[in-house]
């Protein structure tokens, strides 16, 4: 609004209790994939919510081999608890195996490479910021925790691809 965009609605929900009436040209969902489980219910309800001619970008990281759920089995499985709960890491192929409602047109591929730069450059910010994250911690254990756990989320990231996804309604005679 601020910029004068007036065709442009930004939706941050918990997409599992998600829904609304309406149809639009473009859906875009960045990094929220890998928090879901049940992707054939999210692509019906973003079918559902596409116009005939609409299309769906998903950009997700994706793990070069076989797709694993996010599962917390003990206290060392933080990842899973607090970043990724109820999740999966999608593998490069995925999408191929959800078609019925949504068909992929287009797929784009990142090597970990560029998002490794950001993730370097968010831990260099914490770095360099240390002073106010100690202080943090000297107030609260839990922030500690959470400092730590940020810090070995973004070392994580390092070795991800990055796809973005185009998918429509219909059918193709796929990639």
């Amino acid at each position: 609004a601020e910029r004068g965009i007036k065709n442009l609605s930004i939706i941050t929900c918990d997409m599992n209790d998600f829904d609304i009436d309406g149809q639009y040209d473009r859906i875009v969902s960045v990094e929220m994939f890998e928090h879901m489980r049940n992707w054939p219910a999210l692509y019906s309800k973003i079918s559902r919510w596409l116009k005939d001619d609409g299309l769906f970008f998903k950009h997700i990281f994706v793990n070069r081999g076989v797709p694993y759920l996010f599962l917390e089995l003990d206290e060392s499985d933080w990842m899973s608890r607090h970043f990724f709960s109820g999740g999966m890491m999608p593998a490069d192929d995925l999408p191929l195996h959800f078609q019925q409602d949504l068909s992929l047109r287009r797929q784009w591929r990142w090597q970990g490479e560029h998002y490794e730069k950001t993730s370097n450059a968010w831990l260099s910010n914490m770095d360099e910021n240390k002073v106010n994250l100690l202080f943090l911690k000297s107030i609260c254990r839990r922030a500690l925790h959470a400092a730590q756990h940020w810090r070995l989320s973004l070392r994580a990231n390092l070795c991800r691809d990055v796809h973005v996804n185009q998918l429509s309604q219909g059918h193709t005679d796929g990639l």
